[in-house]
């Protein structure tokens, strides 16, 4: 075998990754550094050596390797393969040479890099887009199903009662010269309709923004939305601070509010709960949230990676109104062991 330059091999150890010279039959002539320390083997033990035994563990060419068609083209070739038995993905590039072995074979350079962090980063962003994709198309619907939620109810409560306080009112004036009792009492009822309409018209607005985040801050919110929600059912619920209370940036405060509506809705639609714990510790930069069920639980990676148009839809958009605020989110779950949602997020925002 033809002795390889020294020079040659302190070129090959600067490399961090595989650099190997080969032969056109696959056969190893030189490797470098990186190559001996991931193997674990010394450089007796794999020169003229079959590269694909050594590396792969194979009998025949590794599945892929661009060796055989650069010899036969003498044109250098680059590919990305996945190692099965490793799960590795690999970029293989093979570079013709000028040098021939001592038996007359071409020598080519052999280069091999370990790019599984990269394509795993590639599909997670290939995910990631789609998710966002499907999570703007679901706002957008949720926005207009908004808007005709609120339409029909104006629609089908306000108008009408507002329609029948109109009718009783008119008969009421009708009735007044004649028969006092009988106007006293279409008042009375016109007097109930008005209050059913503020009602009304107090649950739309809630809907659409809690007054009480904006007066009293999003403890008193927090405790009028269990209040209205959670406590109407059978759940059992705990509401707890800790730390000086103390009020938020409107933009922090909006967005947490509605990260723990989101989550109370999950609850509700999913998670068969008997008990509920929400905890808001106030610490000195920040807000935590904490919210706890003993429900049926799921598979966290496998509902964030859905390819499903609606599935984890709105964890992921609890995570967009988190990053919209710099804040973080943990989500904590097993199957059948209910589930902890965590966030937290700084007072106030830029």
């Amino acid at each position: 075998m033809k002795e390889i330059p020294l020079n040659i091999v302190d070129i090959l150890d600067a490399f961090p990754f595989y650099v190997m010279l080969v032969d056109e039959d696959h056969y190893i002539l030189e490797a470098n550094q990186a190559v001996y320390t991931y193997l674990k083997v010394k450089r007796e033990d794999i020169l003229g050596h079959y590269c694909p035994k050594v590396i792969h563990n194979l009998d025949k060419p590794f599945p892929g390797c661009p060796l055989e068609e650069s010899a036969a083209t003498n044109k250098a070739l680059e590919r990305e393969l996945k190692d099965e038995q490793s799960g590795h993905w690999l970029s293989s590039a093979i570079y013709p040479t000028r040098i021939t072995s001592a038996n007359g074979k071409k020598v080519f350079l052999h280069m091999v890099i370990d790019v599984t962090e990269r394509k795993v980063a590639q599909e997670q962003l290939k995910i990631s887009h789609a998710q966002l994709q499907s999570l703007s198309a679901h706002l957008e619907t949720v926005r207009e199903e908004e808007k005709k939620k609120i339409a029909r109810d104006l629609h089908d409560q306000a108008s009408q009662l507002l329609a029948s306080l109109h009718i009783y009112l008119e008969a009421a004036i009708e009735t007044l010269p004649t028969d006092l009792k009988k106007a006293e009492e279409l008042l009375r009822k016109a007097q109930e309709l008005s209050t059913t309409i503020l009602d009304e018209i107090h649950n739309l607005i809630y809907e659409l923004r809690p007054s009480l985040l904006d007066e009293l801050g999003l403890v008193a919110a927090v405790s009028s939305l269990i209040d209205n929600s959670l406590r109407a059912t059978r759940i059992k619920v705990g509401l707890r601070t800790t730390g000086p209370e103390r009020r938020l940036s409107p933009r922090v405060e909006i967005a947490l509010f509605r990260v723990v509506q989101e989550t109370i809705n999950n609850i509700l639609k999913h998670a068969k709960a008997q008990q509920v714990r929400i905890t808001l510790y106030f610490k000195s930069k920040s807000l935590k949230i904490t919210i706890e069920d003993d429900g049926v639980g799921f598979d966290v990676p496998e509902i964030l990676n859905s390819r499903s148009k609606t599935r984890g839809l709105g964890l992921l958009g609890i995570r967009e109104r988190m990053d919209s605020i710099n804040g973080s989110l943990a989500i904590n779950s097993r199957i059948g062991k209910g589930t902890r949602i965590i966030v937290e997020a700084p007072y106030k925002n830029p």
